[in-house]
């Protein structure tokens, strides 16, 4: 039986238990009060409102998505017990090997910066920094220059940063920067790889509002703004390659084309891996891909 760790508000995994069948357990961890729970040294129990059980001795497979997105609001200390026990239970089952997808911390081990410099093995990447107090910032003044957001958090009054155009020489040396060249483009691409399967995208850059395509998207999915495209299998081999680097059998991959041409320069990797906006309709494949991933083994 599969373990689905997930909030209770969320689409993807309601395609997901859909398409996979009666055979799935999910734990809305943000209903966590809903649920019985006893782990003890010998194993683990869960069992949800409708009685219905999965254990230690059932688990065929546990899958995180979007690890703790939203949670209710209790106290902090209860959270954090929560928390700690739904990870371990997931950590029980990644020490058997039938944990799915990525490390819930995995950008933790393997950060922004760390995976660049394993993707210029296999792509173009732009001129990147990270800095404190606006260290080496000089050696990208002159260009021009966007800002990102490292963690993607939320500020304390709920701003979010997405990629904004900044003048070096006027940063504020008392924050700290992931600065990167500005890329012009007449394309976002996105690769979604799952289970040695890539499944590249594209969206246009024409009429955005911004540099950031997110803050354009539409949330309700109501139309495909994303196109599949064709990349060729060398292509193919170099995100399969990477994968393998990375240690990842789940992701999505992030480009840019270089102005109008088809030349590609690497962004990032996404662990988590969102892909529903890609395929909103089921035509191209990939939740069939998603679910037939989680029933292997």
């Amino acid at each position: 039986m599969l373990l689905l760790f997930s909030g209770s508000y969320d689409g993807t995994v309601d395609r997901i238990v859909l398409s996979y069948g009666d055979d799935v357990f999910r734990f809305n961890y943000d209903l966590w009060q809903d649920y019985d729970l006893s782990f003890t040294e010998r194993g683990w129990t869960i069992r949800n409102p409708e009685e219905r059980e999965i254990t230690s001795e059932s688990v065929t497979a546990a899958y995180w998505w979007k690890a703790f997105a939203f949670f209710t609001q209790d106290d902090k200390y209860v959270r954090a017990e929560v928390k700690y026990t739904l990870r371990d239970i997931y950590g029980w089952c990644q020490i058997r090997g039938v944990a799915k997808g990525n490390s819930i911390d995995f950008h933790n081990k393997l950060g922004k910066m760390t995976i660049l410099g394993l993707a210029r093995e296999y792509f173009s990447v732009p001129d990147t920094l990270v800095t404190f107090r606006k260290f080496n910032a000089s050696r990208l003044e002159g260009s021009q220059v966007v800002a990102k957001s490292l963690a993607s958090e939320l500020s304390d009054s709920k701003g979010a940063l997405m990629t904004t155009q900044v003048n070096v020489a006027e940063i504020d040396p008392s924050f700290p920067w992931y600065l990167q060249s500005k890329i012009d483009s007449a394309w976002d691409v996105t690769v979604f790889f799952c289970n040695g399967h890539s499944f590249p995208f594209r969206r246009s850059r024409v009429g955005l509002t911004g540099l950031d395509w997110r803050a354009d998207q539409n949330v309700e999915m109501l139309v495909e703004e994303w196109e599949p495209m064709a990349l060729g299998s060398t292509f193919a081999n170099k995100i399969l390659n990477l994968s393998n680097k990375l240690g990842v059998e789940f992701g999505r991959y992030d480009f840019m084309t270089v102005g109008d041409t088809d030349e590609l320069v690497f962004l990032e990797f996404n662990a988590n891996g969102q892909w529903v906006f890609l395929d909103p309709f089921d035509k191209y494949g990939l939740l069939d891909c998603v679910t037939n991933w989680l029933r292997s083994s």
